[in-house]
């Protein structure tokens, strides 16, 4: 009796990241693992995916795009989605098929911002690399991965602020709220807003036109005490404002890496940096919930207005902790609830793009932090941003239930040697 787990791959054309995913499937699990992939529809094979798993030592080039509609009469066991559209769009199967959805970015969409044909390729053995890593895992792993309803939550969510920022990023706007705030669409012509939440006229100066997009609602690197030489990390980097003057600080000896979940604003960045002429500065497209960053590898992390906006939190800070060095630090500025929500706040898009609903209080902030392994947790809540804070829904009152706060701590340890 066939003793082999039947897992199809699926994705929306079939013709990377399903395909690299059956063929790692085959070349390292051929024993335990049937594979298959397919595409809600057909685009052909990538020949970038076919080159970078050829130099991995796997030949995928008599591969064929195929369409999921010519394989719904087979038992599979588990249908894996590897894309966002493909699980939205999956069909129905037959007979005992569970659904598991694993997103990895789309190599075509990374090189389209990738600067020369060698960084292109580096988006297409990055992916190929996190697929591996994912196969190597199975089967064992999808017991424990079935796509519930909560995660679909999560996902809708993500995709709902990921949409509100690209439209941001197109137009220049501003994120929070839904009129006029910390986050104005005018903040690059007004930059009181941001001498207001912290900044400098010096700062607003210092960066490239356009990188001030107001997307904040305090500044982190207020409390980060930056040294030169010193790698640091934001998360949800938006223009790259806090990027260029953290990279001011650290100087030519240090690094700055930006992540954002947005295409645009991931092109606006590098934009930005490419104009500027700043050199120490890399943006790197990735979820917050999943920084494509190395562990152990950053001194500070720091974030402005984002982390509220994630639907997994808890899963921020496991990956905070997880890429800092041993000693680093977090300098957030962020908002918390002060109290709880009324029903007028608490549903819908608006006030969770908005920086209000998503918002948790200090307490299990706190919790959370802890329980990812931090120590010195500090939750310092300003209590002067009530001022900025109600134009954000004007009339609703909801300045008394959240506000800006700055979030420090540590992972325990020593970078140093010796």
């Amino acid at each position: 009796m066939d003793q082999h787990v039947k897992i199809l791959f699926l994705c929306t054309g079939n013709s990377c990241r399903s395909q690299m995913a059956e063929g790692w499937a085959r070349h390292l699990k051929g024993g335990v693992i049937e594979a298959w992939s397919a595409g809600i529809e057909t685009h052909g094979l990538n020949p970038n995916a076919v080159r970078v798993m050829a130099e991995a030592g796997v030949d995928i080039s008599g591969h064929t795009s195929k369409n999921v509609a010519d394989l719904m009469d087979i038992p599979f066991d588990y249908v894996v989605t590897v894309c966002g559209h493909a699980h939205e769009t999956c069909p129905m199967f037959p007979g005992k098929a569970r659904v598991v959805h694993v997103g990895f970015d789309d190599p075509p969409a990374l090189a389209k911002l990738a600067a020369g044909e060698g960084e292109k390729l580096d988006c297409y053995r990055r992916v190929r690399d996190e697929i591996r890593a994912f196969v190597e895992t199975l089967p064992e792993s999808l017991n424990k991965q079935e796509h519930t309803m909560e995660d679909q939550s999560k996902d809708a969510l993500r995709n709902e602020v990921r949409d509100r920022y690209a439209q941001i990023a197109r137009s220049d706007g501003g994120c929070c709220g839904e009129k006029s705030s910390c986050c104005a669409p005018d903040s690059m012509n007004r930059p009181e807003l941001s001498v207001n939440l912290g900044y400098s006229e010096e700062d607003c100066a210092a960066v490239p036109e356009g990188a001030n997009m107001g997307l904040g609602c305090g500044n982190p690197r207020a409390i980060a005490a930056l040294q030169p030489g010193e790698t640091v990390l934001d998360l949800g980097s938006g223009g790259g404002f806090d990027c260029f003057l953290a990279a001011k600080q650290v100087g030519s000896s240090g690094r700055v890496i930006g992540v954002d979940m947005t295409p645009d604003m991931l092109g606006k960045a590098r934009e930005n940096a490419r104009r500027g002429g700043w050199s120490n500065v890399e943006f790197r497209l990735g979820e917050i919930e999943h920084l494509p960053v190395a562990d152990n590898s950053v001194d500070v992390i720091i974030s402005n207005c984002v982390i509220n906006l994630s639907p997994d939190k808890e899963q921020v800070f496991r990956e905070t902790f997880r890429v800092l060095k041993p000693g680093g630090r977090l300098a957030i500025a962020d908002v918390v609830m002060l109290r709880e929500l009324p029903e007028s706040l608490r549903g819908g898009s608006a006030t969770y793009c908005g920086c209000v609903s998503g918002a948790v209080s200090v307490p299990e902030l706190g919790r959370m932090l802890r329980a990812a392994g931090f120590t010195s947790v500090s939750v310092e809540v300003k209590e002067e941003s009530r001022e900025f804070i109600q134009e954000w829904f004007p009339g609703s009152g909801v300045e008394s239930f959240v506000a800006s706060a700055y979030i420090q701590a540590k992972k325990e340890g020593c970078s140093c040697c010796g």
